[in-house]
């Protein structure tokens, strides 16, 4: 990687010294090369996007990676609901029953308010404005019960048997 660095500083300095001596017309194709070498540079230098304020370690809590897969926790949540006849999501692929287990056994360590609120979030992929609605509280109140319930779903993986099977 600090080869290719090098390379475009090469090829920038490279640029600014055509910029001096170019006429009107190249001077705004140069300045354009200008600023997408300045650019990479800096993307390949920091480690992030220019011009965002936040990289990904900053992240709020429940922005960065959850405990589960989200597609694993919508396909437990459909297992468990009762089948009906026009409803073809019995065709897909339902989870195994290790991880039916591993997942009661996560969620078994939350009240049953934070319970019906992480299932409406990460079964239904209800907003938390939209669960907020639906329960009657804030959304703030969701977003906490959720980090709560979050939190104790990852101390209970940590310290769960079943983490050191699968």
């Amino acid at each position: 990687m600090n080869d290719l660095v090098q390379e475009y500083k090469k090829s920038l300095k490279m640029a600014r010294k055509m910029y001096i001596k170019a006429s009107e017309e190249d001077k705004k194709i140069i300045r354009g090369m200008i600023s997408d070498l300045e650019f990479a540079i800096e993307w390949m230098e920091t480690s992030r996007m220019p011009g965002n304020r936040r990289g990904i370690e900053r992240r709020a809590a429940y922005q960065r990676e959850k405990p589960f897969d989200p597609l694993l926790m919508q396909k437990f949540f459909r297992s468990s609901e009762p089948v009906y006849e026009w409803d073809d999501h019995e065709e897909e692929s339902l989870i195994t029953e290790w991880d039916r287990q591993r997942i009661e056994d996560a969620l078994s360590v939350l009240t049953d308010r934070e319970r019906e609120v992480y299932l409406m979030s990460r079964g239904y992929c209800l907003t938390y404005s939209e669960i907020a609605n639906y329960l009657c509280i804030s959304s703030s109140s969701v977003q906490t019960m959720i980090e709560r319930a979050e939190k104790k779903i990852r101390k209970r993986i940590n310290e769960s048997l079943f983490c050191l099977c699968g």
